[in-house]
């Protein structure tokens, strides 16, 4: 391979591999609706099928990061995948609504490794400007796993039934450990020294009272739950109350993803000329917006795809903005913590998501108020946050 590749390869293997964990989360959405009948339980029980995967992955990043100093960025990769394949099969045979819940919950272990790892590897590479316009582009990439897989998980089901949206995972995550296996390097810097459990321990608390971290910390977890809790609430909206198709509401899915990846694409054109702070800014603006705008109608009873999706799109851009650079910037504020303050962003990027989705979805009946008002607050503490983060 010639000198010049080796990056666009290593890069395009850490596409690959962080597609899994978006894509997992999201392919079995279309069928949240439905799982009640299927498995003969409520419509909770089944939406813990995607609140508890959530919040695996934000739990898993908290162990992956840390992990992933002390024993290498490969191994630990590798070890995940096989845990994916193999809850993956497990949720394929579950024989009642408590089986899947925990095989999905061990399943978001092995799927989150890529994407958190992903994200490590590229700043054991990169400086802090140019890694945040890297995990730019290649987050964009990402996108394209949230973009297909509600349309993915939605004609599987038709055609196949649920079941075979587990088994189709399970061949994914078995490639996938193949392509890691043969061609993924080891990333992580030889002057870092494998720290003990209590250096770990140490390092993630630092920043937990480190005021410059947590305040892209904050930003990366509201921005983010804003999502969240859309995704968690919309499928009920569309599916069962606007009685929108399945496959129409993967379309409809498809405009947030459009509007992530031009965030993104805007963030890696700009970082360097305006800096990550100013984007961040900017992309909580845009977060704050789309609030507002799905916070009116909602004031009025007012619900349909378009009012549901087209502020909701505005607040995927924003996010696209928001992410990759608060991301970055909360990495650099301890290079030798990078795993570790990798694993805690993702913690708060998915945890906090996963306490409003379930919450949203809880207490959503035939209104889209209490999202509005859910991504109100969220927007509100993101762009605080942001705030704080440019005057430190």
């Amino acid at each position: 391979m010639k000198p010049g590749e080796q990056p666009r390869a290593f890069l395009l293997l850490l596409v690959v591999l962080g597609m899994l964990g978006p894509l997992t989360l999201n392919i079995l959405v279309p069928s949240l609706p439905t799982l009640p009948k299927a498995l003969d339980t409520t419509r909770e029980s089944a939406q813990l099928t995607f609140s508890l995967y959530l919040f695996g992955m934000a739990l898993s990043q908290l162990v992956l990061g840390p992990l992933a100093d002390r024993l290498g960025r490969r191994p630990v990769l590798l070890i995940a995948l096989v845990s994916y394949v193999a809850s993956s099969l497990v949720a394929y045979a579950a024989p009642n609504i408590g089986v899947l819940i925990a095989a999905r919950a061990i399943q978001s272990f092995g799927a989150t490794a890529g994407l958190t790892l992903g994200r490590t590897m590229i700043r054991d590479r990169y400086d802090r400007n140019a890694s945040a316009s890297i995990i730019g582009y290649v987050t964009m990439a990402m996108v394209l796993a949230p973009m297909i897989s509600p349309l993915m998980g939605a004609t599987i089901d038709e055609h196949f039934g649920w079941r075979a949206i587990m088994a189709f995972c399970a061949i994914l995550g078995g490639l996938s450990f193949a392509l890691a296996l043969f061609n993924l390097p080891e990333t992580r810097p030889v002057t870092l020294v494998a720290a003990t459990t209590k250096e770990v321990l140490t390092r993630t608390l630092e920043l937990t009272v480190n005021a410059r971290y947590m305040a892209y910390w904050g930003s990366t977890a509201f921005c983010s739950a804003m999502f969240f809790a859309f995704l968690g609430t919309a499928p009920h909206l569309m599916i069962e109350v606007l009685g929108i198709p399945k496959t129409e509401y993967a379309y409809w899915f498809m405009s947030l993803s459009f509007g992530y990846m031009l965030g993104n694409f805007v963030s890696g054109r700009g970082v360097m000329r305006l800096g990550i702070d100013r984007l961040i800014h900017w992309g909580n603006v845009a977060g704050l917006i789309g609030a507002v705008t799905i916070l009116i109608p909602a004031l009025f009873g007012i619900l349909n795809p378009l009012v549901l999706f087209a502020p909701a799109m505005i607040m995927s851009f924003g996010n696209g903005l928001v992410l990759p650079n608060a991301i970055a910037g909360g990495l650099a504020v301890n290079p030798a913590a990078a795993g570790a303050g990798s694993g805690l962003m993702g913690f708060g990027q998915i945890g906090v998501g996963a306490v409003l989705s379930f919450f949203t979805a809880k207490y959503t009946h035939d209104s889209v108020l209490i999202l509005a008002v859910t991504m109100l607050v969220c927007a509100i503490i993101a762009q605080t946050s942001s705030w704080v983060s440019r005057q430190l």
